[in-house]
């Protein structure tokens, strides 16, 4: 027996002599996209990287593992992919010059947010903040890792959709941290059945959660919206589109609609032209006439209209004649749900707890059936997938029932006409009977003889790929089409872009087509550019911007040049000097070598007024407190360790790798103790 290693899927141990994880299958030397970072990777000397979970315009979540106390993690990076690159091979993020002043504003809105999370890390109903820190340029949130599953695949488990019984015990907490968020001034905007999870508790938990650039289309970064349960707001990223509290109504009540109907709401945007949207009691006649209209009444394309807060849409949910407004402004409903907040010892309210008295009750609810807890595993982090409007669901199983049947019927008539003689010949038996035995194959090529029969329907349109990246995109569809690349220069788009496909876009294929692709390794020659007076990262970006890959370039310290440290002095290919404005072949695999003068002091910490290359991330973090009073923007006190282990959530620095030109310094503001603020 060799010594242990962990599965960067699972993380669990497994004997290092084996090359697959008896427990999940596996293999740790698969290969990984190059945007994010290699499982394996340790970071903060703390946390074991595994394999990337989910990403969106935001950033990246990884599974990890917490090597101090032995636990799996989630972690979560920063990472918003138009506006920065990483290193190759390296965990290092490197930003785009042009788009510094937005990664920064972005990232202090995203530290703030996860601050803000960290002091509500005592809440059961959301995905507790463990840590926070700052490495490779950018800022990293590890969470706990959720035992659980997602509440879209919990209803599938249990006949697509809950009773109101159901609901009205399982979302009540959920109110309640919904309201406490939007008391701190945090807007959700992603309530759907894809960030919600549900725990073998029968707890549901709230993830999800980003800057709401993220959350609105068009408002700066790569955006990511659930359909038919974001709000109609949310598609524009003008000021009179005005988002609060009642985007977050939309989200639970359009949620619920889900839950209790088994139909995935249209989309908002499709409402807008036309509003043909039913009640969810035309859906399910089970479902209490008021509740069905107060749901239509949270889901109104008019967010003026719509019901405005957490408080009124419970009140109305759970209403009663006369309704009573506790101290801590959550309504009750009389008789039927009563608040009862607790102070606890550091003198924090909690959060209020709907409970049903048993006098004169609203309703008595029948026991509900018992749920049942699919075991989760990590292939349940794909991206998300709509679902399709349908009442399937409930009807599955007479469908079923019906096919099985018809299909007995068909074996029955086919025996029935072999032993009259009525069949045909050999080969056309043959034919049958590889047409009713075999499987049909899951992947289709895109060139595949039109008329061949196929099993598949033809309902995917397919995308059009020119212009993008393919190791941003090929991963994103992969749950749709299987793209096939082929690499070759091409002067007219950068390297690593899609310029052609051999299936036009917008046509209708079947879920699993090959989609051929040609891809760009870049320009097949290109100029070299003028290095007067640059440094070695501007230089860099001269040669990007030129066409001049990193594969075919290498920067050596000169040892026998004097001069300004950190410029470039000489161009060499083939051991031959070159001058700017000579041509380069990437195509001929040549390398061009750049020489430069070191620096004596090259390693060394940056200061202020000068930004290079090596920039790392500042390592000095400042502890961040719960303050005796809630001052939303003020942390003074460190934060209660969590149950697991003492951890403390540290203030992210916000370092930038950036070509900044050298006669344009970036002055960094520093707060009275001197650290590093943004």
């Amino acid at each position: 027996m060799g010594d242990s290693k962990f599965c960067y899927k699972c993380m669990e141990k497994y004997d290092s002599d084996h090359n697959i994880c008896p427990h999940c299958g596996y293999d740790n030397s698969r290969s990984h996209n190059p945007m994010y970072i290699t499982p394996g990777t340790i970071l903060h000397d703390r946390y074991l990287v595994g394999v990337l979970l989910e990403y969106n315009g935001e950033g990246a979540t990884y599974i990890g593992h917490d090597i101090s106390t032995g636990c799996k993690v989630m972690l979560r990076e920063y990472m918003p992919i138009n506006l920065c690159t990483r290193v190759r091979n390296k965990a290092t993020i490197s930003v785009n010059y042009n788009d510094l002043a937005k990664y920064k504003a972005f990232m202090a809105e995203y530290t703030e947010l996860n601050k803000s999370l960290a002091r509500m890390r005592n809440d059961s109903n959301i995905n507790p903040v463990l840590d926070m820190f700052a490495e490779n340029n950018t800022t990293y949130t590890v969470f706990e890792y959720i035992e659980g599953v997602k509440l879209l695949d919990f209803l599938k488990e249990n006949a697509g959709e809950l009773s109101w019984e159901q609901v009205a015990k399982l979302f009540p907490p959920l109110f309640t941290t919904i309201g406490r968020l939007h008391n701190a001034g945090i807007i959700h905007r992603a309530i759907s059945p894809d960030t919600v999870y549900i725990t073998a508790k029968g707890e549901l938990r709230l993830s999800g959660f980003c800057v709401s650039a993220v959350r609105t289309a068009n408002a700066g970064l790569e955006y990511e919206l659930f359909k038919g349960y974001a709000a109609p707001e949310q598609y524009s990223a003008n000021s009179s589109s005005r988002q609060g509290s009642w985007t977050d109504v939309y989200g639970i009540c359009a949620l619920i609609y889900r839950a209790l109907t088994g139909c995935m709401p249209d989309d908002s945007t499709d409402r807008l032209k036309h509003d043909d949207l039913h009640e969810p009691a035309m859906l399910n006649q089970h479902i209490p006439a008021h509740v069905s209209r107060v749901l239509m009444d949270g889901m109104n394309l008019s967010g003026r209209d719509r019901i405005q807060t957490i408080t009124e849409l419970v009140t109305r949910l759970f209403e009663q004649p006369t309704p009573i407004k506790s101290a801590t402004g959550i309504t009750a409903a009389v008789k039927n749900y009563q608040e009862q907040p607790t102070r606890r010892a550091d003198g924090f309210s909690e959060p209020p707890v709907y409970q049903q008295p048993p006098q004169q009750p609203m309703y008595a609810p029948p026991q509900p059936p018992p749920m049942n807890y699919p075991q989760r595993s990590n292939d349940d982090y794909d991206d998300y997938q709509y679902e399709r409007v349908n009442n399937v669901d409930r009807i599955k199983v007479p469908i079923i029932i019906a096919i099985l049947l018809l299909a007995i019927l068909m074996i029955i008539a086919v025996v029935f006409i072999n032993i009259l003689g009525l069949g045909g010949g050999s080969d056309e038996s043959a034919s049958k009977k590889s047409k009713n035995s075999s499987t049909t194959d899951n992947v289709i090529s895109g060139t595949v003889d039109p008329s061949a029969a196929t099993t598949l329907p033809e309902d995917t349109k397919v995308p059009d790929f020119r212009g993008k990246f393919y190791e941003n995109i090929k991963d994103k569809w992969a749950d749709y089409f299987v793209l096939d690349p082929t690499y070759e220069y091409n002067d007219d788009y950068d390297s690593d872009m899609i310029f052609e496909q051999d299936i036009e876009p917008n046509k209708m294929v079947a879920v699993g087509t090959v989609i051929k692709v040609k891809v760009s390794k870049g320009k097949e020659s290109a100029t070299i550019p003028d290095f007067s007076g640059c440094s070695v990262s501007q230089y860099k970006n001269r040669l990007e911007g030129a066409g001049i890959s990193d594969f075919n370039c290498q920067f050596l310290p000169s040892k026998w040049a004097y001069g300004t440290p950190n410029t470039v002095i000489e161009l060499q290919v083939d051991g031959k000097k070159v001058s700017p404005g000579d041509s380069f072949s990437n195509k001929e695999g040549k390398k061009l070598t750049i020489y430069y003068i070191p620096d004596s002091s090259e390693g060394q910490q940056t200061t202020q007024s000068q930004w290079t290359e090596t920039t790392t991330a500042a390592q000095a973090t400042t502890q961040y407190q719960e303050p005796a009073t809630q001052a939303p923007q003020q942390v003074t006190e460190a934060p209660q360790p969590v149950t697991q282990a003492p951890q403390q959530v540290t203030e992210a620095p916000q370092p930038i790798v950036t070509d900044a030109p050298v006669d344009t310094p970036v002055e960094t503001p520093t707060n009275d103790a001197g650290v590093e603020t943004w």
